[in-house]
C-alpha cells in the first residue's frame, strides 16, 4: 500500500479520551463523522459547542 492511499484513512483510538472506557461501535462512528474527540457518549453528552457560548451573557 502506497503512502498516498493510507493518508485518506482515519484513524481514532478506541477509548475515551476523557475515562479511558472502550467506545462502542456506535461511539466510534460519531467520533468519526463530527471529527471530534474520542468521547463515550456520558463525555460527549458533556460537550458544548462554541457558538452556544456566544449567546449567553457574562456576568
Amino acid at each position: 500500500m502506497e503512502l498516498e492511499e493510507r493518508e485518506g484513512i482515519e484513524r481514532v483510538g478506541d477509548r475515551c479520551e476523557e475515562c479511558g472506557a472502550k467506545l462502542t461501535a456506535a461511539e466510534l462512528r460519531a467520533v468519526l463523522e463530527s471529527g471530534g474527540p474520542a468521547l463515550c457518549t456520558v463525555h460527549a453528552s458533556e460537550v458544548v459547542p462554541l457558538d452556544a457560548l456566544d449567546d449567553e451573557p457574562l456576568d
